[in-house]
């Protein structure tokens, strides 16, 4: 049923950074490590994406069918690693970390790290290898890179609400980082 190209191995960064460390002995090759392990960790990224993507091909109906109404019934969804509550990366935390100042609401969220289909669905769609992405109105609005110069340019706070919790909560911020 196509399902043998999802299990995908987790990305093991500790074997090439021990064979790396060893070579940091001076100055210099502290630089070279640090320089070779970036490009391991961005090749490995790569490699982890083009599998994805295949995976998503093999169950894009099955994806697609399950995903889309994400789109179609909510304004701002954001893939990322984890959850807002507990993100799984560095990124992922930052874009939280601006959403929440911007006070982007509502906000559904989609973990990319429960499947690999849904990494190479939200790639697919966006044409963009490095998650966390943000769509707005069912359009790819940016990944971390593009929600950081909006961020500081202020064009993310046009995405964002003044606009206080009601309720039980009456008088509360929508969302926030505890």
């Amino acid at each position: 049923s196509g399902r043998g190209c999802c299990h995908l191995p987790m990305l093991s960064l500790f074997a090439p950074t021990r064979q790396l460390a060893r070579s940091c002995t001076s100055r210099l090759g502290c630089a070279r490590f640090a320089s070779t392990f970036v490009n391991v960790v961005k090749e490995q990224n790569a490699t982890y994406t083009r599998k994805a993507l295949k995976c998503y091909e093999t169950s894009k109906d099955e994806v697609d069918r399950k995903l889309d109404p994400v789109f179609n019934n909510n304004p701002l969804v954001l893939f990322m690693e984890g959850t807002v509550d507990a993100p799984k990366g560095q990124l992922s935390l930052n874009v939280v970390k601006m959403l929440t100042e911007v006070q982007a609401v509502p906000l559904v969220t989609v973990d990319v790290t429960e499947h690999p289909a849904i990494t190479g669905y939200t790639v697919a769609k966006s044409g963009s290898e490095v998650t966390p992405h943000l769509y707005y109105n069912g359009n790819f609005y940016g990944d971390h890179d593009r929600l950081l110069s909006k961020y500081k340019n202020g064009e993310l706070r046009k995405i964002g609400t003044n606009k206080r919790s009601e309720g039980a909560f009456a008088g509360e911020l929508p969302i926030g980082m505890y």
